[in-house]
């Protein structure tokens, strides 16, 4: 009996093992099945369709990014709390981002429309001021009664159309007197007035010993435009002057030539001074315009070290019997002349290898243009008032652009003594190898009648349109004269 009572205990210790092992397994199998049905879940909320959800703005970015972050160990409560935390502090940055953007649209649309407003104000107070100037302009294109008598006065030039007739416009070519002023401020409103640089530093005063002082802005703001040839003219015209960088030199250019390799050259150089100081040898206020001090500096180098042959017009007087005092070194390679009439000059120049230009306060050197036009290169002082555009119109500061020349092809510029030889030298030799220079060609293409008539019509209509009226068929507009 014990013995069956034995067997029977291992049968039902057996029996239990068995029981344990299959709860076990189905213990384990659930809690397998809920944990494949909660990543399951997880996989779904971030997959439709196959595809997964991109957030579309700030705050689906920051529900998404939460969504994203692993699991952190910790109580589910504190973990909950934790990412609303975070979700909200998301959502914040979200809206004030949004605010932001808004505010900054907003301010942006209203400085456009206060700079619509402004513009149109300004357009509205210029068409008021056109039509007050229209109102008192002589809206005719018949001559003004008094044009004639205003451009036969000396710092006065009347003005013209491509056929001769008469404009009603007057050019002030250097500073009025008194009475010309008043008979400025009397016509104004009825004659265009324009001032236009043809005389020393005009606008600006002069600075010549033996010339008038006057204020440095008295005539830069005098006139509602201003034909210059400064370099900075924003430095001294007010804004409501009109201004454009032009010169009495370049119209009424010369036929001329092209140049002739051919035929050699019989003077390295040609000069144009003035007889006027003569009998002072040549001190006085024509002699400093023409830097006649520097030119017999440069005649010690050109004649003394380079044995350089020269014309030096209009250093004689009219009986041809005193001349302006020259170095020893230029005896007998010198040619020093009267006055000559244009003719008699441009002979010279188209003899010389280039015409030397040494002033420096010229606003309007026409030998320059005049040389060009016979196709002879410059040598000028870079320092010179106006004409230096003939040789680099980018020549803005000084010293200008090594080598820039080179673009127009018309000559050289030399700074001062220390550096003259070496441009003269290079103009010599450059001189006779054809097409190293093309004076000529660069001239034409950019100045004379046909080209700075239209450039001053385009200027003149389109500031000063409202307030004029030309004759009939007129296309350019010229400085000139008539009776």
């Amino acid at each position: 009996m014990m013995r069956s009572l034995g067997l029977r205990g291992r049968r039902l210790r057996g029996a239990n093992l068995f029981f344990v092992v299959i709860g076990l397994l189905v213990l384990a199998y659930f809690v397998l099945d809920h944990q494949q049905q909660n990543d399951s879940s997880n996989e779904r909320s971030h997959v439709v369709r196959g595809r997964e959800i991109q957030p579309d703005n700030d705050k689906g970015q920051a529900i998404h990014d939460l969504q994203q972050q692993p699991v952190i160990p910790g109580h589910p409560d504190e973990l909950a709390e934790r990412k609303q935390a975070e979700l909200e502090k998301r959502l914040r940055e979200a809206k004030e981002k949004e605010e932001r953007a808004a505010a900054a649209a907003a301010a942006k649309e209203k400085e456009e429309r206060e700079r619509s407003n402004k513009l149109q104000d300004e357009k509205d107070r210029m068409e008021a001021v056109k039509a007050a100037e229209r109102a008192k302009a002589w809206m005719s294109a018949e001559p003004h009664p008094q044009l004639k008598m205003l451009a036969n006065l000396h710092a006065f030039q009347g003005v013209v159309n491509q056929h001769g007739r008469p404009l009603n416009i007057i050019l002030i070519r250097h500073d009025p007197s008194p009475s010309q002023i008043k008979l400025y401020e009397q016509y104004k409103d009825e004659i265009l007035f324009v001032g236009i640089s043809s005389f020393e530093d005009w606008p600006l005063p002069s600075v010549n010993p033996f010339s008038p002082r006057y204020p440095a802005d008295k005539f830069t703001g005098m006139f509602p435009a201003f034909l210059h040839m400064l370099r900075d003219p924003q430095n001294y015209f007010p804004k409501h002057v009109k201004t454009i960088l032009m010169s009495q030199s370049d119209f009424s250019l010369p036929p001329g030539m092209v140049r002739d390799y051919s035929v050699p050259k019989k003077y390295d150089f040609t000069y144009s001074g003035s007889d006027q100081d003569v009998r002072d040898d040549c001190v006085g206020w024509s002699s400093f315009a023409k830097n006649w001090s520097f030119v017999k500096q440069a005649l010690e180098v050109m004649c003394g070290e380079l044995d350089m042959t020269g014309v030096l017009v209009a250093t004689k007087d009219k009986k041809g019997i005193k001349a302006c005092t020259i170095p020893k070194s230029c005896e007998g390679k010198i040619v020093q002349t009267t006055f000559l009439n244009q003719d008699q000059f441009f002979s010279y120049v188209r003899q010389s290898r280039f015409q030397f230009l040494p002033q420096v306060h010229d606003a309007s050197p026409r030998v320059a243009a005049q040389a060009l036009a016979h196709d002879v290169p410059l040598l000028m002082n870079a320092h010179i008032s106006g004409g230096w555009k003939y040789l680099d119109e980018e020549c803005l500061t000084i010293p200008c652009p090594k080598n820039n020349v080179r673009k127009q092809k018309t000559g050289e510029f030399f700074n001062d003594i220390t550096d003259f030889k070496e441009m003269v030298q290079k103009i010599v030799k450059n001189a006779d190898i054809p097409g190293y220079y093309e004076p000529r060609k660069y001239l034409l293409d950019n100045y004379g009648d046909a080209r700075s008539g239209k450039i001053l019509y385009d200027f003149i209509m389109s500031n000063f349109g409202h307030r004029l009226v030309l004759p009939e068929g007129t296309t350019l507009i010229l400085p000139g004269s008539f009776h």
